[in-house]
């Protein structure tokens, strides 16, 4: 795989701004490639995938690339006052298909992440599922918009983003489920640890998932909010998204 770190001026965040790749360099792996967009979680950044994960093997011999981008401690949503991190990451996406060898539509893209980038990947996989094909959370951190838990004493930024009361609005994935089509939603799988502090958001939203008959993969592993456990799940991440874009 050959790797490249890309910096580029984000029209939505109206800054400079980067992200990571990771690709098949093996002319015999087929193009054009799918790819996989992996989120992190609040405190990091585009390059923690790959300083804490094994990523870049998870992926080799597959049609696939893999893009981590920045997404600040923006929740990879558009704030009621700051940035715009929904629009950068769709903007992404767009600059990916047009300089990558990748399937630049939805059935060659996935979106996934952990914590923050969990969430992320969840909203705007649903928000946008004619831009996603399969989406995977890990640890998610899936219930504080819609009021469950403190996301205000998580992240100071809370407020500002989401203003006073998000819950059951646009940026709500618990909301967001039940407004959609069933039939066009995105696949999805969704895990956290048992030892997690997210445990009860993810099993709350699998249950609401089942309430609604949405079809999902959801599973629960010895492990917390770690490395340990996101390095090691990260790997059944990648095999369900190779299936459901065809690479398997």
């Amino acid at each position: 795989m050959a790797f490249a770190t890309i910096q580029y001026f984000s029209q939505a965040l109206r800054k400079a701004s980067a992200f990571n790749i990771v690709f098949p360099d093996d002319p015999r792996i087929d193009r054009p490639w799918s790819v996989f967009y992996l989120l992190h979680g609040l405190s990091d950044d585009h390059t923690i995938w790959m300083r804490r994960t094994s990523i870049e093997r998870y992926v080799a011999g597959l049609p696939m690339a893999v893009v981590m981008p920045d997404g600040g401690r923006g929740w990879y949503s558009n704030a009621v006052e700051g940035a715009a991190y929904e629009d950068d990451l769709l903007e992404l996406v767009s600059f990916v298909d047009r300089t990558f060898p990748v399937k630049a539509e939805r059935s060659g893209r996935a979106i996934g992440g952990l914590s923050m980038g969990g969430y992320g990947a969840v909203k705007v996989g649903v928000k946008h599922h004619d831009r996603f094909a399969s989406v995977n959370s890990h640890s998610g951190a899936l219930g504080f918009v819609h009021g469950i838990g403190e996301g205000r004493a998580l992240s100071p930024e809370f407020g500002r983003i989401f203003g006073p009361d998000p819950s059951g609005g646009p940026e709500d994935p618990f909301t967001l489920v039940e407004q959609i089509d069933h039939g066009i939603l995105p696949k999805l799988r969704i895990d956290c640890g048992t030892e997690d502090f997210l445990l009860d958001q993810n099993r709350a939203f699998h249950t609401h998932l089942n309430d609604l008959q949405i079809p999902h993969e959801y599973e629960e592993f010895p492990g917390g909010h770690d490395w340990a456990y996101w390095d090691a799940h990260v790997q059944e991440a990648v095999e369900f998204h190779a299936r459901n874009l065809g690479l398997r």
